[in-house]
């Protein structure tokens, strides 16, 4: 990995085709994001926005020979690569995981908020939406059990309460893959300065201010005010802190190196289990923000 690192950075050409080219490719965008990130924190504001410039010329070149919707390609572009960018510089500043992960939540936070003002109702914004997908999946869901009910009250209800937490979901699924992006960015960038990001990412605590905004959402929540879905946000903001307290765990406790396969298989094969493992990673998070987790425990012969 190191010598794909060493490879990308040193020269800009090849950081501008990565970070165009795999922009809109279902997942390959991942590495599009971690290369702006590893720019960002290895070089600074100046060059990344230089890097960003020159890709945005290219995806714009790529968008119109194959036809695509530049306007909202560009435009998606250049927002994504602005807090890639600066998420990027932060880290490379600061040194901080923990700070560029909780500044990472808070422009999640921001992000909904703004969406939930410019929509003026995300129901409303939503509602047709989910039903244009009801219609075009219509069958396969059928096939699966998952249809729903015939009255229009009980049709009203599921999609209204879907609609409600659409926007939570998905500011929750873009912090997510800004999280990712940042590790695996961060990766590359502290291979080449001689650091490991496990380290760091072992340690991550998202800290009171995310801690007591959750909770008081939680309360909120509690309480019948709408919240468009931002309980999704900090959950999965919290997943992240939970997947670092298995890790300390196995790093402590001296778990075998395939331990991981455990979290990673039984979601596989069984795609229910995904959301109980993932909320039972964000409820070992949050406890472990406010009532540590990781304390060292002596071993035999030390």
């Amino acid at each position: 990995m190191s010598g794909f690192a060493t490879w990308l950075a040193g020269h800009r050409i090849r950081r501008v085709v990565i970070i165009a080219g795999l922009f809109p490719l279902p997942l390959l965008g991942l590495l599009s994001a971690a290369t702006v990130v590893m720019s960002a924190s290895l070089r600074g504001p100046r060059e990344i926005l230089l890097d960003c410039l020159m890709a945005l010329a290219l995806l714009v070149a790529l968008s119109l020979l194959s036809g695509m919707d530049t306007v909202t390609l560009a435009t998606t572009a250049a927002v994504s690569w602005v807090v890639w960018g600066a998420l990027g510089c932060l880290a490379g500043r600061s040194g901080s995981l923990a700070l560029t992960s909780q500044v990472a939540v808070l422009l999640a936070l921001v992000g909904l908020t703004v969406f939930a003002l410019v929509t003026g109702d995300p129901v409303d914004y939503w509602l047709p939406v989910i039903q244009s997908w009801y219609a075009e999946l219509g069958v396969e869901l059928s096939g699966q059990g998952l249809t729903i009910p015939a009255d229009l009250e009980g049709q009203a209800q599921i999609l209204e309460g879907q609609a409600r937490i659409m926007s939570g979901g998905l500011f929750a699924i873009l912090l997510s893959g800004s999280m990712l992006s940042l590790l695996l960015g961060l990766s590359w960038s502290f291979g080449l300065t001689g650091r490991r990001v496990s380290d760091s990412f072992r340690v991550l605590r998202l800290g009171y201010v995310i801690g007591g905004l959750a909770a008081v959402a939680g309360v909120l929540g509690l309480a019948g005010m709408q919240l468009h879905g931002a309980l999704l946000v900090f959950g999965a903001a919290f997943t992240y802190q939970g997947v670092a307290v298995v890790m300390w765990w196995a790093r402590e406790r001296n778990w075998p190196h395939s331990w991981w396969l455990a979290l990673v298989i039984p979601p596989l094969l069984f795609f229910g289990l995904l959301v109980v493992e993932l909320a039972m990673l964000a409820a070992i998070g949050f406890v472990d923000n406010w009532f540590s987790l990781r304390r060292s425990v002596a071993r035999p012969g030390v």
